[in-house]
């Protein structure tokens, strides 16, 4: 889609084109970017397409939101953060509005309204086999505070909304990380944006967990006391009685977990 006809000069690093599209205003930066980056941009749109269970289809216009969204970032860019960071879930919030007004057999009018019934959705289906249906309803209200009419609509909506006739908007496997980090006085009083940001962190999170080596997960597990998968705590061991466990010394322990969490926030940087 946003291939040249020629071979431009591969600058530096991605941020260079936007220096230089804002000191001279040409639009030949901004495309020779894009020739460059549309690799890790169709990437991103593939994992946020499986995630979320969107259809491939939809990636043109993905991009273009994309695009949209970094060309208004550059109109005041003024800050020494790299841009891409900063546009980073800008991006993911715009993909997400796309999602709520064009993906659905249902209209969510208003973005707050989507990321309510997510909420909603969640806090239902993972309980709705073990108690009453007013029971849960009246515990929802209380935790989100919301009226128990809405939460009730909340619950008819999430049902009859199937993106792409595919995906249940209380998709459990992608929200349990942010669930389990949250605690219910937190989820009454979080903002949607935070909401938002939490989940995408936690997302981000095991992601990069999943990149590690098997024994680094292990040791990750062990002294923290997450899973590396779903993010749900799990009882936690010294760094003495984990060392034990991985066959390792305890001070050779301590410096493998400090390269495996600089690791980390380097994944999660990018």
């Amino acid at each position: 889609m946003y291939k040249l006809n020629y071979t431009p000069i591969k600058l530096k690093n991605f941020n260079d084109y936007f220096v230089r599209y804002k000191d001279t205003k040409d639009i030949t930066f901004i495309n020779e970017f894009l020739h460059f980056y549309e690799p890790v941009l169709e990437r991103k749109i593939y994992k946020f397409c499986w995630h979320y269970g969107i259809a491939q289809d939809r990636e043109e216009d993905l991009k273009q939101i994309f695009v949209v969204v970094l060309l208004e970032e550059l109109q005041d860019y003024k800050s020494e953060m790299p841009v891409l960071q900063l546009i980073k879930y800008k991006v993911l919030d715009a993909w997400h509005d796309y999602v709520r007004t064009n993906c659905g057999n249902v209209a969510v009018d208003h973005a707050n309204n989507y990321k309510t019934i997510r909420k909603v959705a969640f806090l239902y289906y993972r309980q709705a086999k073990e108690k009453p249906f007013d029971e849960l309803v009246s515990e929802i209200a209380k935790d989100l505070n919301i009226s128990e009419s809405n939460v009730r609509k909340c619950i008819l909506a999430s049902e009859r909304f199937k993106q792409d006739f595919n995906l249940d908007i209380d998709d459990q496997a992608n929200e349990q990380a942010f669930y389990s980090q949250v605690s219910q006085k937190d989820l009454s009083t979080l903002s949607p944006e935070k909401y938002f940001f939490r989940n995408q962190q936690c997302y981000d999170l095991c992601e990069a967990l999943q990149s590690l080596k098997a024994k680094d997960r292990k040791l990750i597990e062990l002294v923290f006391g997450i899973c590396p998968s779903c993010l749900m705590d799990k009882k936690r061991k010294t760094l003495r009685e984990a060392s034990l466990l991985l066959g390792l010394t305890e001070s050779g322990a301590e410096q493998k977990l400090k390269r495996i969490l600089k690791k980390l926030r380097n994944a999660m940087q990018n």
